[in-house]
């Protein structure tokens, strides 16, 4: 008999679940409560099914999910990656723009104990009033031994029908266990004058992934 064609190796299932004080996307919070975030995925080689649902704080809908493909790999000593997400809005009321799609692009690389990652996230139509949305972010990690790890970020926001803003964090992560880290974060924006979810905020997170 002949080889087969394409030899897929055998499926990684895992699943990871973040619990935090308050969530945070692109920046900004999304919930004025404690924010749960499961997320299931399978790994093909270079390739990752995945999924997730969160709670998120809106009178227009109860939380968001959504289902993604990507495609991981290397080149020139940069980790890259390149994801589709189709994102919706739970239990939207009448007439709210429940779903969307999102392209995201990701390069990191490391270098002894720094990271350093970019990453960009594209949507044509994204979900409820805002319509194309941008979002750039750079960020760098540092290793500081003993499990402990520093690092800052920041990013840029442009959206139409939807105010833009630049994004700041900067942090402290512990690495309890190989399978649960904790993380305790301070994010702000250039438009906290805008009140709501653009006011800085500390946030502190658990992070558990088997």
């Amino acid at each position: 008999m002949g080889h087969a064609m394409f030899d897929l190796p055998p499926p990684e299932p895992a699943i990871e679940i973040t619990l935090a004080t308050r969530g945070y996307s692109k920046g900004i919070a999304q919930t004025d409560e404690p924010q749960l975030v499961v997320r299931p995925e399978v790994k093909l080689g270079p390739v990752l099914l995945g999924g997730y649902v969160k709670n998120v704080t809106s009178p227009a809908f109860d939380g968001e999910g959504g289902g993604s493909v990507g495609y991981r790999f290397k080149l020139a000593g940069f980790d890259l990656t390149a994801t589709a997400v189709v994102k919706t809005l739970l239990n939207p009321d009448p007439g709210v723009d429940s779903t969307a799609l999102e392209l995201v692009g990701g390069a990191s690389r490391t270098l002894g104990p720094v990271n350093a990652k970019l990453s960009y996230a594209f949507s044509p139509d994204d979900t409820g009033g805002t319509r194309r949305s941008h979002y750039l972010e750079g960020s760098g990690t540092y290793a500081l031994g003993r499990g402990f790890t520093a690092s800052v970020g920041g990013g840029l926001r442009r959206r139409i029908a939807s105010p833009d803003y630049l994004t700041y964090n900067a942090g402290i992560g512990y690495k309890l266990s190989d399978r649960l880290n904790a993380d305790l974060r301070w994010f702000g924006n250039d438009r906290g004058e805008l009140g709501g979810f653009f006011k800085d905020r500390l946030v502190g997170s658990l992070r558990a992934r088997f």
